[in-house]
Order: structure tokens, then sequence, then C-alpha cells
């Protein structure tokens, strides 16, 4: 490049550069150049020094002139050539820098024309990101997978499909490096201060390098999918140390239900940036960040339980192996009575006392178990139906025998058909009509029932006897018509003051300790979950556990040692409080989509830990048939979008990517980064690129 210096110190210019003067304020050195296309293309050295010293000419002639407008430095003068003089030097100073951006500009948008008609089209954070899939599969062994994997046994049909996925219209799956951890001890996960369950299926210890750019708005989803006659339990929560998760949400999914569960990420500082944060504070206020920060990398990791209900259910039962794959109902039926009624599984599972028996003898067995004990419930419900509707009738029985004595006047009026003082008088018995509404008996037409208490009307005494009589025989239809909206429509407000009264004092009391028994509080317990064994680093070979959450503070100080850039970040991943659930009624039904809120979602936790605490028999029984998906995710950020990192910061993305995809899958697979580039082509080229990392002795992680 040519460099500026001052005027006069090369008299040899004045020379041999037509135009430069000994007044020329700038003059050009000539550089030596080979390449004679490239001296063609730009503007000689001579005309650059003429067009500075124009600049310079027409600057001194401004000046001259403005000494002949303006007077001199006058105390007096508000305005003089000084300060006109200043004026214009700020003026021509903003003319140059929007000159200079202008040009800047111009030059930005011609290369970047000449990109675009290079490629094709303008390249988005979508279209890198799909060669970055492309590119990763051929220059890496192993190569990323989609996150999407199916929830099946060995040599059985899928049971369902689970996946994280981005939110827009083609709803892709993630790619993420993926290794199967082997040779760890169970998980433990604590369903609350008595129960811990233990999980002895497979680990799968995933890295997941996302990329945002700044046009780039990406939302991602964890998405679980049943297929019909299907189930299993899907939990989420966060790793904790010595081989513990600690759980957040659970859902039951069975009979193609699918549930879309929208994930939260939160980017961490780069360990560079918060070293230079923390800087200035004291020592006390240092390791009070640095204690949290170690609380944040910790708690990055996130963990994914899918847990088979049938081969549970079998090793429950004491059934043998597949004896439920075809036992549709009873597996419906077993859940039913795990979930909403807490059966204990010693009622259900096999007791018989032959060993030799048949895999259909077993089944029957516990078939016959399983519907005694449906009988059970059902004569229970039967039974407190019975009581609440003899309850019932003997309140309104009460209610029309109790003093003060109705007038006749007052038994006329309330018996005339079809009068609304009638269907008042048993406004303050519709608390209890609730209790009885599962009955489904025919309901008698409330116009009968007017009809008939009217017809007793010979005498007040006998009236008033046979009134009684006939209302306790139809008050379960009387009721069973208040529990309903048209009952409530009718109620009017001009009850008389006789029967109001009478009905009002006699029944408060009551409804009240009927209400009370109805439904009986319960108190629960604020699960608190048990304290785990010491941390073991990761990469250790303890026999006891593996700390999965050391992983994110092993790969932060990769990051701080071989990411100059700073564009590494540590990510969180946390699920939202409000969830979309598909879910179809029956087979003849259309499927219907809902929102879970804060409530829904917990309610559905407490589903799933109830069959839960009943399929691993609170605790004691493992649960073998369990997926693992513990999962560390770490973010590379650019600044601008993509054909402005390109053009105007002159910066490769996909280098910076294949950096950020090389320590993040040293890390999770334990092998040095040259050893993961399957072309020795490939390798040559990126040790050039990236010496530091790929010339490194040993890997990051072991």
């Amino acid at each position: 490049l040519p460099l500026m210096e001052e005027a006069g110190s090369d008299k040899s210019m004045e020379e041999k550069t037509p135009g430069v003067t000994s007044r020329s304020l700038l003059s050009f050195e000539a550089s030596e150049v080979d390449d004679e296309s490239v001296s063609r293309r730009v503007l000689s050295i001579t005309d650059l020094t003429r067009l500075l010293n124009e600049q310079v000419r027409t600057l001194e002639e401004t000046q001259e002139s403005l000494q002949n407008s303006y007077p001199g430095r006058q105390p007096a003068k508000l305005i003089s050539v000084a300060e006109a003089g200043i004026c214009v030097l700020c003026c021509h100073s903003m003319a140059v820098c929007s000159a200079y951006f202008s040009s800047l500009q111009y030059i930005e948008e011609m290369l970047e024309n000449q990109l675009v008609a290079a490629i094709g089209k303008r390249v988005t954070s979508d279209d890198l990101g799909q060669f970055i899939k492309y590119h990763n599969a051929n220059i890496l062994d192993p190569a990323p997978r989609p996150f999407c994997h199916a929830i099946r046994r060995p040599e059985h049909y899928p049971e369902g499909i689970l996946s994280i996925e981005n939110s827009d219209e083609k709803t892709e799956p993630i790619e993420t490096h993926v290794r199967e951890v082997q040779g760890l001890p169970a998980l433990r996960v604590p369903l609350n201060a008595a129960t811990t369950i233990e999980l002895t299926g497979s680990t799968y210890l995933h890295g997941w390098l996302n990329h945002r750019f700044r046009d780039a708005s990406t939302a991602f989803q964890l998405i679980g999918r049943a297929r019909q006659f299907s189930s299993f339990m899907l939990v989420v929560g966060t790793m904790g140390g010595g081989n513990r998760m600690q759980p957040k949400d659970a859902i039951i999914l069975q009979n193609k239900d699918e549930i879309k569960i929208p994930l939260l990420l939160n980017e961490i500082p780069t360990a560079k940036e918060f070293k230079d944060a923390i800087e200035s504070l004291s020592p006390e206020q240092q390791r009070f960040a640095k204690a949290y920060r170690s609380m944040q990398l910790e708690g990055s990791v996130l963990g994914i339980v899918v847990i088979q209900i049938k081969p549970q259910l079998e090793n429950l039962l004491g059934l043998p192996h597949d004896a439920l794959t075809k036992e549709i109902q009873l597996t419906q039926d077993l859940m039913e009575l795990f979930v909403e009624y807490q059966v204990p599984s010693d009622l259900l599972s096999y007791d018989g006392e032959n060993s030799e028996a048949t895999t259909k003898e077993k089944v029957e067995n516990v078939k016959g178990n399983v519907q005694s004990v449906l009988n059970a419930i059902k004569d229970c419900k039967t039974k407190q139906l019975e009581s609440q509707v003899m309850a019932t009738d003997m309140a309104i029985e009460k209610h029309l025998h109790g003093k003060p004595k109705l007038s006749n006047d007052c038994l006329e009026r309330n018996a005339r058909p079809g009068s609304s003082h009638f269907r008042h008088s048993f406004r303050h018995s519709v608390k209890i009509a609730p209790l009885i509404a599962p009955r489904k008996k025919e309901r008698m037409r409330m116009m009968d029932v007017c009809d008939l208490v009217g017809s007793h009307n010979s005498t007040p005494k006998a009236k008033k006897q046979e009134i009684s009589d006939d209302a306790l025989e139809i008050s379960n239809d009387a009721l069973d018509w208040l529990g309903s909206n048209e009952a409530v429509d009718d109620f009017d407000n001009d009850l008389p003051l006789e029967l109001g009264s009478c009905m009002m004092e006699k029944t408060s009391a009551k409804q009240s300790k009927l209400r009370d028994d109805a439904s009986p509080e319960k108190s629960e317990e604020t699960p608190v979950p048990p304290k785990g064994k010491a941390a073991v680093p990761f990469g250790s070979t303890s026999e006891d556990t593996m700390d999965f959450t050391a992983i994110p503070k092993f790969l932060d100080k990769a990051i701080e040692k071989y990411d100059k850039d700073s564009a590494l970040r540590s990510t969180t991943i946390k699920t939202s409080d409000r969830w979309s659930r598909c879910h179809q009624e029956s087979l003849l039904s259309k499927p219907e989509t809902t929102v879970l809120n804060s409530n829904d979602i917990k309610s559905e936790k407490d589903k799933a830990f109830d069959l839960l605490d009943a399929l691993s028999r609170s605790g004691s029984l493992p649960i073998a048939y369990s997926d693992l998906h513990v999962i560390v995710c770490v973010t590379h950020c650019f600044e601008k979008m993509v054909m402005e990192t390109v053009i105007e910061d002159n910066i490769n993305p996909i280098e910076k990517l294949e950096m950020s995809t090389l320590l993040v899958a040293s890390t999770i697979h334990g092998v040095p980064a040259q050893n993961l580039v399957a072309d020795s082509n490939d390798r040559a080229r990126l040790v050039s690129s990236f010496p530091a990392l790929l010339e490194a002795p040993q890997s990051p992680a072991t």
C-alpha cells in the first residue's frame, strides 16, 4: 500500500511527479508492484497526489475568502475569522467521512454482488446450517447424527419417537455428536424424600453445537410421539453429581399422544468475558461470582429419560418376557389402577404356586387379580353412592318436616304446577346434588314433580304428610335436575319468607358437614431430593460414578484456550411452562391439540411419578428398559448476518464453525481432534488453519 508522508521529505518526488509543488502538504511514495494487472486497476501515484493537493488548494482558497469576509480576532465580536475557519473544517470533515462511508458501502455492495453472482443466491443462516451438516458428514468420523431416537426393545416394533427439532416450517431434527457411555452404575432419580428410583438402561452423551447469527431467531422444542396401543414415560431434568438427575417435568404418553415442549436456551458469558468483568471487583465479590458461574456451568447439562412401561410391568407383576405385548386392555387397566387408585402391586402380581406355569396361565392369573380389584372398586363406588343418596333423601325429608310449620297459603303457592317457588325450595340442597351426579338415572320431568305434589290438596294436614312421602320418592330425580344448568337458570329471587327461612335454618349445618366429608383435604409433603455422593471429575475411571456436570467446565477451559474470538458460549437448556399436546380420546374421534399450563404440567408430573413409584415398587425394583440422553450445548455467536460476516468482517464462518465442531466433538468422544478428521487432505488443511488445536499431543478429554 502507498504510504503518506510530509511534503519536502523527498525532493525527488516533486521532480518525478508533475503537479507537486513545495506548497503541497501530502504526497505518495511509489510502492513496488510486481503484478502489472494490479497496477492498471488502481489510481497511479501521480493521480492520488494531485487529488490530495487539489483538496489542500481548495481549503487554502476558502481560508483566504473567509479572511476577506470576516473580521480578525476582536474581543467585541462574537464571530471572527477563526470561528468561521473552524466551522468550514468541521463541515469538510463531515463531508469526507460521509464520502468515506459511501465508498466503503459501494465497495461492499460490489463485493456482495460478485459473491452472489458466483454462488447464485444470498446465503442465510439456514443455508449455512444445511451446508454445515453436509460438510461435517464428509470430513468427520464419526459424523454428527440427528437427535431422533426410536423408543423400542430389541426385535420389537418401536413404542414411539423422541426428537429435538426446530420450530420453523421444515421442523428438522438437530444434529449432535453422540457417544454411548457404557459401564456406568444405575442412574438415581429422586421422586420424593422417601423414594429414589434406579435406572439401569443405556446412557448416551450428546454434544450440541448451535450457531446463531444476528438475523436468526430459531426456536427448538422437545417432541415425543407415542404409537397406537403403545406407551412410555418421558422425564426431563438437570444432571447432578454422583450420576444423579434432578427431575423437573414428567409425562405419560400413550395411544398416539404427541407432546411438544419448547426449549429455552440461555447463553452464559465466555471465560474471557467473565474474567474481564470481575477484574475490578473485590476478592470476596470475585469468589461469589466464580462460585455462581460454577453452578451455572454444572446446571447447564440437560437430562432426558425415556422409560418403557410394558416391560417394567412384566417385571413388576412376575410375568415372562413379552407377556403383555398383545394384552392391550390389561395394560390399560393396570395403568389406571396404578395412577388413578394407587393400588399396591402385590394385589395384582402373579400369585400362583406352580413355578412351571405357562405364560398364558400367568397372564390369566393376573387378569383375575385385576378384575377382582376392579369389582371391589365398583362395589365401593356403589355403596358410597347409595349412602350419599340416602343422606340427601333424609336431608330433604327433614327440611319438609322441619319447623316452623308452613302455612296453607305457602304450601299452595309452592305446590302449583310449574311454580318456581317449588324448585327454589331445594336451593340449599343443591350443594350436595353433585355428589350423586355420576349416577345414570332417568330424570323425571319437573312438571310431573309439581303435578304430583299439587295433587295432594284435600286437607292441610294430609297435604303436608303426603307431600313429604312423595317428596321422599322423587328427591333423587329432583336433585338430579337441580344439578343441571337448567335448574340453576330457573332459580328466582322471590322465595317466600316463611319457606326460605325454614330451608336456610335447617340445612346449613348438615350441608357443610356433607361437603367436608365429600372432599377431604390431602396434605402433600414437599419432595426434598436426597444428597448425592461427592462429584468425580469428568473422564475419571472411578468405579462408583461419572460426573456429567464436569463436562461444561472442561469444555469451557478448552474454549478459553483455543477460541481467541470469544465466540463460543456455554448454553443452559430449560423447558418452558407452556406445552402443546395432541391427544386422541378414542379411535373414532379426531385428534385435538391443547395447551398445557403450569398447573396441567404439575398434574401430569404427579401422575407420572405415581406410576413410577408403582413400577419401581417405591424404589426397590430397578428399571431396566430406560434410555438416558445427556445433552451439553454450546452456541457459536456471530454478531452480524452471514453475508455481512463474510463481506464486512472478512471472516469465513465455515472455518470458525469447523474449529468449534472439533472442540465439541473431541470433548464428547474423548479422542484428539486430529483423529476425528477422516480425510488426510482435510486434516492437512485444518492443521494449517488451527495448528494449536490439531497439533496438540493429547486430547482435551480422555
